[in-house]
């Protein structure tokens, strides 16, 4: 045989077997969650015939037209020995094998800039943590990033924990997870899916906004901002190359120690990273499938900042929907955290607390969600607070108390269960006020009063056993309360385990941001 001919059948062969793989986010280090069914997918040529061999199993697919295939294994219990995930050729007989995996806990974890922002960025506080980080067990993969599809992206790549990797690891997820493994005491994963900056909007399907009444004005505010802005794709990607030339001239200046003006910010547009749907499309839908046991979220200062919080109950509780669906688990559980304080007090506009409100309407009207208050975390002069460590901590205790079953646990701080009218003042009872409820000393009240006219004034408040009773001069014949209803303020009533009342008031009252969307202004 000819040089030439054995040279081409080894290439022809090279290329079959570089076709037969698993998906990208099944690498080294990977874990595989426990005791469900568990999705492998991945591609190779049409119709060919592909075997799965993990853990004493073997399963088999035939790939599609489009050259994808899936298969689902057994329900397998944790094991913390690395094990091997072979996927086999049924045609050429290559195996393509990915080792050191694991079966234990796997957690996908969404959001906007304080669920990415990593261990790193927190070293004024994290370092100890990070120099303790020696955990081969508990591993995370982070998704690239990726706003549009054809721009280049690096492949994610699971890592174990180590002093080397955890300054890379989200902060909230790391510390979840390392309170996970600390009471589970089996192989805890994380997918970090995160972005800063972004809205909930960008995170969901366009069939999702596009069949929501309440959420296809965000795609229509989507569409005239970019058709207003550029007669066609092609004066929008011109666009985009000049606006890259721009941005990267502004950050060498600064770099450089020159005055700058403000940073660039790029108009809206099918590569813009606050589309709606994009990150969904090219960050969510590649590793969706992924068999987990819940999702961890910590988002919404974009929507608030957007003015838009009392639509986002639907929008949140429509993401949720989305999610599940794709996960393929209709109870999949979801933990999230509430929106921290920020700022001295001064800024009183109801937004910031009407996107609280709506989680907190989250929580209570869909099933199988928990939700981290953290109105004790936040910082007077940044959005991205380092109470990190709170975060996964109180995302932990709703997961050991909500998904894996831990009784006598508290995991929630005080929730308003009764209000009673005693002429001059308001008697409030709580549950979940684990043992016992907690006022604590302010300087400024977070609690307020009104009355018929419905302006409310700063009020007082006392305990009295397992009530707060709470009064104002200026108001003697109160009708309603509200509390923590401020962007910034601080918190008082907790129980005795630590944990914070979420803000909550009981007036009537239309929301301000009601018929809000996000993008409804230019």
């Amino acid at each position: 045989m000819c040089k030439a001919v054995v040279a081409s059948i080894f290439l022809f062969g090279l290329s079959a077997f570089s076709d037969v793989r698993p998906a990208v986010i099944f690498s080294e280090f990977a874990v595989l969650q426990c005791d469900e069914p568990v999705r492998i997918w991945g591609t190779a040529d049409p119709g060919e015939r592909v075997t799965i061999e993990f853990g004493g199993q073997s399963k088999a697919a035939v790939t599609s037209e489009s050259g994808e295939w899936l298969v689902t294994l057994d329900p397998m219990p944790a094991s913390s020995e690395p094990q091997v995930l072979s996927v086999v050729s049924q045609v050429s007989g290559f195996k393509f094998q990915v080792s050191n995996i694991l079966v234990g806990e796997v957690w996908f974890a969404g959001g906007q800039s304080n669920m990415q922002t990593t261990m790193g960025y927190y070293k004024k506080t994290t370092q100890p943590d990070i120099d303790s980080a020696d955990d081969p067990l508990l591993r995370m993969v982070t998704i690239p990033t990726k706003f549009y599809e054809g721009q280049n992206s690096k492949k994610p790549q699971w890592k174990d924990s180590s002093p080397d990797t955890v300054p890379e690891f989200s902060a909230s997820a790391y510390y979840f997870a390392k309170n996970l493994r600390e009471t589970l005491k089996v192989p805890v994963g994380i997918i970090s899916c995160a972005i800063g900056g972004t809205p909930a909007e960008a995170w969901m399907s366009r069939e999702t906004l596009e069949n929501h009444p309440e959420l296809k004005p965000t795609l229509d505010g989507y569409e005239a901002a970019y058709h207003n802005a550029f007669s066609n794709e092609a004066a929008y990607l011109q666009y985009t190359e000049e606006f890259t030339q721009e941005s990267t001239q502004w950050y060498r200046d600064r770099n450089a120690g020159k005055k700058v003006g403000p940073k660039p910010k790029p108009k809206m547009g099918p590569r813009h990273f606050k589309r709606p749907s994009g990150l969904y499309e090219n960050m969510f839908l590649p590793v969706a499938p992924y068999t987990a046991r819940g999702v961890i979220w910590y988002q919404g200062e974009e929507n608030a900042s957007a003015q838009a919080g009392a639509v986002y109950r639907t929008v949140f509780s429509e993401l949720i929907r989305n999610w599940r669906e794709q996960f393929q688990n209709e109870t999949l559980p979801f933990l999230f955290v509430q929106l921290a304080t920020v700022g001295n007090g001064d800024d009183k506009s109801a937004y910031w607390p009407e996107l609280r409100e709506s989680q907190s309407w989250v929580e209570e009207n869909i099933n199988d969600t928990g939700m981290a208050v953290l109105v004790d975390g936040g910082e007077e002069q940044s959005v991205h607070p380092h109470s990190k460590d709170k975060v996964g901590l109180r995302l932990s205790l709703l997961a050991r108390s909500l998904v894996y079953g831990e009784t006598n646990l508290v995991c929630r701080g005080p929730r308003l269960q009764n209000v009673k009218n005693a002429q001059s003042s308001l008697v409030l009872s709580f549950s979940d006020t684990g043992s016992g409820l907690v006022l604590k000393p302010a300087e400024i009240s977070a609690f307020e009063l009104c009355g018929a006219d419905g302006v409310y004034v700063p009020a007082d408040a006392k305990q009295l056993d397992d009530q707060i009773i709470v009064s104002s001069d200026g108001v003697p014949a109160p009708v309603h309360l509200r509390y923590g209803w401020k962007k910034g303020f601080v918190p008082t009533l907790f129980n005795a385990e630590g944990l914070p009342a979420s803000p909550f008031r009981t007036d009537p009252f239309p929301a301000v941001s009601k018929g809000r969307y996000y993008l409804d202004q230019p």
